[in-house]
């Protein structure tokens, strides 16, 4: 039996995490597991490191990466082949159609095409339309994203589909350090779905009222929010670290009083679980997936608004303690079970059939 993951982002993040994951699980089982990933990508090297039988394509050279990943399926001969992300199931389809005895499974991150500008929404809805109705079967990481497929007509009637939350390894991550005095994170990359704007406006108006903020991660818009908090990094209460390792970026979490992620869309973000298992609680835009993490009090608050003043009024709120906060600890360990990551990968390995 040898299972492949597809990924075509290998880049640092919570989808690639979770290849990752699920990468190293089949290994430590005895499965023989192949990685198809971009080049040059993060994914490959620790694919690598891992022991999988690696292949690196240019996944967004989109007039070779179908023929790419054709060729590199036909040599590793696998017997399910699993796609994360639309990018990795459309350059899939194709190769799927001329295997009808391989099974295929893709697995939809978050519905992204909705919040493009229109062509390229376009092209994403008919990227995960190809996806989702040609492969074998459909995974949601979040119950928002399979209802979205469903009155959008993104998976066809007969595809089998379900939803398997995304887990967090809480062996892997390192030891709660909360800070001396109140300490604000965002953790993820500076990216248009991420609000990157919005993050400078909320950072500026907590530092203003005299807390810590650190910004962790790098990305296209890391520039752009360097240039609207210029002036705040003189005041020592504001860091900008730019592009860490994984391990520092749990640090930086760990050592935290609140996160807070005002993304415009998510699917299931893999850092809210890491927030959720460290016991860091969590302001977050209510989008996507989010709600169906942040269920109580006790593991933060949603902000339904788009304007910083929502977001800095709702960290005051946790970091006084009415939500978040106030030793409840067993209601944050109830939560957390659904999304172990024994529990995640057991049920693809149901999915897989072994």
């Amino acid at each position: 039996m040898r299972v492949v993951q597809v990924v075509a982002d290998g880049r640092p993040g919570g989808g690639t995490v979770m290849v990752l994951a699920l990468v190293e699980h089949l290994l430590g089982r005895g499965v023989a597991t192949g990685l198809v990933t971009d080049a040059g990508s993060h994914a490959a090297a620790r694919g690598r490191e891992l022991g999988a039988e690696v292949a690196e394509i240019p996944f967004f050279s989109p007039l070779t990466a179908s023929r790419r990943l054709s060729a590199e399926l036909d040599l590793l001969r696998p017997e399910i082949v699993h796609a994360h992300g639309s990018r990795a199931g459309f350059h899939l389809a194709p190769w799927s159609s001329r295997h009808p005895t391989v099974a295929t499974h893709y697995t939809v991150h978050g519905y992204h095409f909705h919040h493009r500008w229109w062509l390229r929404r376009m092209v994403g809805r008919w990227a995960e339309r190809r996806a989702g109705r040609q492969l074998g079967s459909v995974v949601h990481v979040c119950d928002y994203d399979r209802k979205l497929a469903e009155s959008g007509g993104l998976v066809a009637r007969a595809t089998p589909r379900r939803v398997i939350y995304n887990g967090v390894d809480t062996d892997a991550l390192p030891p709660r350090q909360p800070p001396e005095s109140p300490r604000v994170v965002f953790v993820g990359r500076l990216v248009p779905q991420k609000a990157p704007e919005l993050i400078a406006a909320i950072a500026s108006e907590l530092v203003a009222a005299g807390l810590e903020v650190t910004i962790v991660g790098g990305g296209d818009k890391e520039a752009v929010v360097h240039d609207l908090l210029r002036s705040e990094l003189d005041d020592g209460l504001l860091t900008l670290t730019g592009s860490v390792d994984r391990a520092r970026a749990l640090a930086e979490l760990a050592h935290s009083s609140v996160l807070v992620l005002p993304s415009r869309w998510e699917g299931l973000p893999v850092v809210l679980l890491e927030a959720l298992a460290l016991g860091v609680p969590v302001v977050a835009a209510s989008v996507g997936g989010v709600p169906e993490i942040v269920t109580s009090s006790a593991i933060g608050a949603l902000v339904e608004e788009r304007d910083p003043a929502s977001f800095v009024r709702a960290v005051h709120r946790v970091l006084a303690g009415s939500e978040g906060n106030g030793g409840r600890r067993s209601e944050r360990q109830r939560a957390l079970k659904a999304f172990s990551l024994e529990r995640c990968t057991r049920r693809y390995r149901e999915l897989y059939g072994i």
